[in-house]
């Protein structure tokens, strides 16, 4: 093992919820290492940017493969359906996803992304404090931005996202109450296909039965296929979006001088949410890729084979592309980075998360300049129970003026 010697991989998380520490060590004097995971198994770490682009590029490097890998974690086992696949079967389902979520789509769904934001935002007013941002507006926004936009009534969040969650929740476990949670999403998704077939509507399900066009791809998948998408549609655009933008915004209120900067600045938003993005990855790991053929990173050979992790979340902290990569700067001119990952298998919903990002933290900041936490910034719970990384819950106080 070239890394740590003593160490078990995946490290914990950094003060606040930050990627490890070791991170940093790996980028300067190791950027293509190998360790060992708890099971005994060794994969190997690529950090830097340029490595870690090679990895979720190169040809060479299989998803599918290492999805198939013995043992559970970091993409093991799993069985997430579209991002397990190589091209060109990945092609296949990412191509009406990619459709779905265009940027001209995007830019007819933010007048009403931007409605729930602010309805929820003046919402909080109503409730209690201190006011837990995760329960009362990251969840409930998610949920019905994403279960409006695939075509579902939005009133009915709860029940689909719920449903979902509790599957994610058990671990491939079987139940009674695994097994009623199946049955009704599988009622819920093909309802919703039939119903979609009926009527006219700018959504993402009509996207997935080709209504558009026919012989587009959507148009070629079948409802068993279709309703494999909405599920991780669902998974990513709820529980994704809930946990990010909750992690996004303790970014913000934890230290009073951005919150105000972005009050004062509301333009410097969206350029805000790009560093969010970088500063506070999804995930302080990733999914395994394996090598098949021998390849060469930054001067180390990786045999044909090997399971190769790319981690993101370093290097969007890799000082060759960002300057001062630890610090958070809203202000940051934009670099290109890697938060949204690369190649196939590179967002496809990457306009979608950036406005509903913006749109979640300008509504609530316009609706409630003073906000701030009811804790102390450690004293907020970082948890990563789910791959996307998130917080337990985020209470605040709506108005902190002395």
């Amino acid at each position: 093992m070239s890394a740590t010697a003593g160490e078990v991989f995946p490290y914990p998380a950094g003060p606040g919820g930050t990627v490890p520490p070791q991170y940093a060590r790996l980028l300067a004097e190791e950027p293509v290492s190998r360790v060992r995971l708890a099971d005994g198994s060794a994969i190997w770490l690529v950090t830097r940017d340029a490595d870690v682009r090679a990895v979720l590029t190169g040809p060479v490097f299989s998803r599918t493969r290492a999805a198939a890998l013995p043992g559970t974690g970091l993409g093991r086992g799993q069985g997430t359906g579209i991002v397990d696949l190589d091209p060109p079967r990945h092609t296949v389902f990412r191509t009406p996803v990619a459709a779905a979520f265009s940027a001209e789509r995007t830019a007819r769904w933010r007048a009403r992304i931007e409605e729930i934001a602010a309805h929820l935002a003046a919402s909080l007013g109503d409730i209690p404090e201190p006011v837990d941002l995760v329960g009362s507006y990251t969840a409930p926004f998610a949920g019905r931005v994403v279960c409006e936009l695939l075509g579902f009534d939005g009133d009915g969040w709860r029940e689909i996202t719920g449903d979902v969650e509790t599957l994610l929740m058990s671990g491939g476990a079987d139940g009674p109450e695994q097994e009623a949670c199946r049955t009704r999403l599988a009622k819920a998704f093909t309802g919703l296909l039939q119903e979609r077939r009926a009527r006219d509507g700018d959504d993402v399900a009509g996207v997935l039965l080709g209504l558009d066009d026919p012989e587009a791809e959507g148009g070629k998948l079948t409802d068993e296929e279709r309703v494999l998408l909405l599920h991780g549609l669902v998974i990513s655009g709820f529980i994704g979006v809930r946990d990010l933008l909750a992690r996004h915004l303790y970014g913000v209120l934890a230290d009073p001088s951005v919150r105000d900067r972005l009050v004062r600045r509301p333009e410097l938003i969206p350029g805000a949410v790009a560093e969010l993005l970088r500063f506070y990855p999804s995930s302080n790991d990733g999914l395994l890729r394996m090598a098949t053929e021998d390849v060469e990173l930054s001067g180390v050979r990786i045999p044909a084979g090997a399971a190769v992790l790319p981690l993101v979340s370093a290097a969007c902290r890799d000082p060759r592309v960002v300057d001062r990569p630890g610090e958070l700067d809203v202000e940051r001119p934009q670099t290109p980075t890697l938060a949204f990952g690369a190649g196939p298998h590179r967002c496809p919903a990457t306009d979608l998360v950036m406005v509903q990002h913006a749109a979640g933290i300008g509504k609530l900041l316009a609706t409630h300049p003073r906000i701030g936490l009811a804790v102390a910034p450690d004293e907020v719970a970082h948890t990563s129970q789910l791959l996307p990384l998130g917080v337990a819950a985020l209470p605040v106080r709506l108005d902190t003026a002395p």
